[in-house]
């Protein structure tokens, strides 16, 4: 069977009130005040994962919130015919398991910690009480969420009106957060993740990396940092 679908055994422990790092480097918390920030130390499960290990899966129940203090996990899907869709990656300060938080499930999606993680979990229960008293947290998560849902609402045209090229060239010029001439990107998932984000197959990404370098259109400087050539006429 493979490591993917194992669930191995993991330290779970609450947090102790001298781990301020629990909440004080995350930034879904940093609008609560003092008070509540003790508070929530009671509420907080601290979880480690290691590299390869499932941390939820389709139908389990879901009741918790994930929060990666460090680390990084994948969230994808798997079709009837057993294709994997990489939804998302989870990077620290971010957030996973919160479709479920308003009503009563089963988690739909695969999460799989890409490195060992250090994660803080609430239980949803908890969860909605603090938001009733911090709708400052609420409004913030609402626009990850809402950010989120963007991104998926992009990744389906992408992969349902546009060729391979198209996709790659849209998804590296997305990640550009400067007005610089040429302008340096780094990749936070590994190509043969971005092929399945992409919904693409790995040798085919690699051919359209190829050829978009041979172009002149780009230049891979260092393995996940591609600097973007001519980017003003793009």
């Amino acid at each position: 069977m493979n490591k993917r679908y194992l669930k191995s055994d993991h330290h779970t422990y609450k947090c102790q009130k001298t781990e301020h790092t629990c909440i004080d480097s995350i930034p879904l918390f940093q609008s609560l005040s003092a008070e509540q920030k003790e508070k929530i130390h009671s509420l907080i499960q601290h979880k480690h994962y290691s590299r390869g290990e499932t941390i939820y899966r389709p139908g389990e129940t879901a009741d918790s919130l994930y929060v990666l203090k460090s680390g990084k996990i994948r969230v994808y899907r798997l079709s009837d015919s057993g294709k994997e869709q990489l939804i998302r990656i989870v990077t620290q300060g971010e957030f996973t398991g919160e479709l479920a938080l308003f009503k009563k499930g089963i988690y739909e999606a695969f999460t799989e910690a890409l490195t060992d993680c250090s994660i803080c979990a609430i239980k949803h229960a908890d969860f909605r009480e603090l938001l009733l008293q911090c709708p400052m947290m609420a409004v913030e998560m609402l626009a990850t969420i809402s950010n989120r849902l963007g991104r998926s609402e992009q990744q389906t045209a992408w992969a349902t009106t546009e060729t391979v090229r198209d996709r790659l060239l849209h998804f590296l010029i997305s990640l550009v957060d400067s007005k610089e001439i040429e302008p340096i990107i780094e990749l936070k998932m590994a190509k043969k993740d971005l092929a399945s984000y992409l919904g693409t197959t790995s040798e085919s990404l690699s051919r359209e990396f190829a050829r978009l370098e041979k172009e002149g259109l780009i230049e891979e400087i260092a393995y996940g940092k591609i600097k973007l050539l001519h980017f003003s006429s793009y």
